[in-house]
């Protein structure tokens, strides 16, 4: 411990002997871990449990359907997204806890506002009962509208936090009415904002029963499994995933093989990280994380490579002093680990500058963060929270890795020239000075 003390200290004053290399190598070390930390804390909110998708590691999706004819004189093929029939055919496998449909639709909703009736731009989603029970929303008032309500088609919803307060000046609304486009609504809850830079089928304003969409088709009324659904599944438990995906796989081969006429393909399924790197029929895994691998690179690797070479010139400065301190004993073993200890201590300093730097980033910049995430699942709206929650961003699992990750390309880019530095001799180390 006192020898640690020794170090620390011994460090300290090196670092305060040279301010101008220590306040570039903290700076340099700060924007690598800000830009990181922003890089982590974007695939944090794209791939991990978060409200109020605290189910996504055991969640399955698909992102449509493709529908080909079987003559292959003539190929034609159908791309769309599901039919509610194709939910209710999932809910009767097995391994399948919970299933639900969604319909997105982004209108200039007219609403009976309490300042008076007006137009605003506002997420709805037509939803059915289960939807509650795949998504883990937080009700701070009321509670879901349920399988009774979306069956007999009542005039029931579930709003947000701000569609509430923006309505009735408070989120204690459930039991209240407003007009919502000509129809009455009674608010049945009310819950948590969800931030826009979620996949669309959670970030919404307003929550509707799915059998008020005019894109209800009820599952007797057709065959097609063709609709406008949105389709998300979850497994009783995380190792059952892949059989749910595997039951889903050998539902559409069955129909495949009793429709004389065409093939289902489903675009999917997918587990749930899997399905953002989905394009259309095409999962680009590789390509994406290339992407990721490739950013982390640019904002990892280059600044390390930057601080070797500061650090190399550094140490062919201080090749005397090493020198003196062989002479008067000190090992090579002794002074690698005086010089990984300044690098430490630097790299600590740039840490806590670099958390500060990166949440001034992403809160003084969260709608460029909100469009780094993935443009095609960002909602615009005037009324849903663009913000990024707490739980988003002070992650310290995220901070954990991220200072990890600069510590080791610090101390690796720092032993390198160090190494180098301390295999000259004692007489060549002191002729330097001249």
């Amino acid at each position: 411990m006192n020898k640690i003390r020794l170090y620390l200290r011994q460090s300290w004053n090196m670092i305060r002997q040279d301010k101008l290399f220590s306040g570039i190598y903290i700076a340099g070390t700060g924007l690598a871990i800000a830009l990181t930390m922003t890089l982590f804390i974007i695939l944090f909110v794209k791939f991990a449990p978060v409200y109020p998708e605290y189910n996504r590691d055991r969640m399955v999706v698909t992102s449509g359907v493709k529908r080909e004819s079987k003559d292959t004189a003539n190929r034609n093929f159908w791309i769309y997204k599901s039919s509610y029939r194709l939910v209710e055919m999932i809910r009767e496998l097995p391994s399948v806890d919970a299933v639900t449909g969604i319909v997105l639709s982004w209108d200039n909703l007219k609403v009976d506002v309490s300042a008076g009736y007006g137009s605003i731009k506002a997420t709805r989603l037509f939803t059915d009962a289960d939807y509650w029970r795949v998504y883990d929303f937080m009700f701070v008032d009321g509670r879901p509208y349920t399988d009774a309500d979306v069956m007999s088609e009542t005039k029931v919803a579930v709003v947000s936090q701000s569609f509430a307060n923006m309505l009735f000046l408070t989120e204690d609304a459930a039991g209240r009415t407003f007009s919502l486009s000509g129809d009455e609504y009674r608010v049945a809850g009310v819950v948590k904002d969800v931030a826009a830079s979620l996949s669309k089928n959670t970030a919404g304003d307003v929550w509707i029963p799915h059998t008020l969409s005019e894109d209800y088709v009820s599952a007797n009324e057709g065959n097609s499994l063709l609709g406008n659904y949105e389709v998300a599944v979850t497994a009783k438990s995380e190792d059952e995933t892949d059989k749910v995906k595997s039951e889903i796989k050998e539902m559409i081969h069955r129909i495949n093989a009793q429709d004389k006429e065409y093939n289902t393909v489903i675009l999917g399924p997918d587990r749930y990280w899997e399905n953002t790197f989905r394009m259309s029929e095409h999962l680009a895994i590789d390509e994406g994380m290339k992407v990721y691998v490739f950013v982390l690179i640019a904002v990892l690797v280059i600044p390390a490579l930057n601080m070797g070479g500061m650090i190399s010139s550094k140490m062919e400065r201080r090749r005397p002093e090493l020198g003196i301190r062989k002479t008067y004993g000190a090992s090579r073993g002794q002074l690698l680990v005086q010089i990984l200890w300044e690098n430490m201590l630097l790299t600590l300093l740039g840490g806590v500058v670099g958390v500060i730097l990166s949440y001034v980033i992403v809160l003084s910049a969260n709608e460029w963060i909100v469009n780094l995430l993935d443009v095609s699942l960002i909602v615009k709206q005037d009324l849903l929270s663009g913000n990024l929650s707490l739980e988003m961003l002070f992650n310290w699992p995220v901070f954990a890795l991220t200072l990890v990750t600069c510590l080791v390309l610090n101390l690796i880019s720092s032993m390198i020239p160090a190494v180098m530095s301390l295999r000259h001799t004692i007489i060549n180390s002191l002729k330097s000075k001249q």
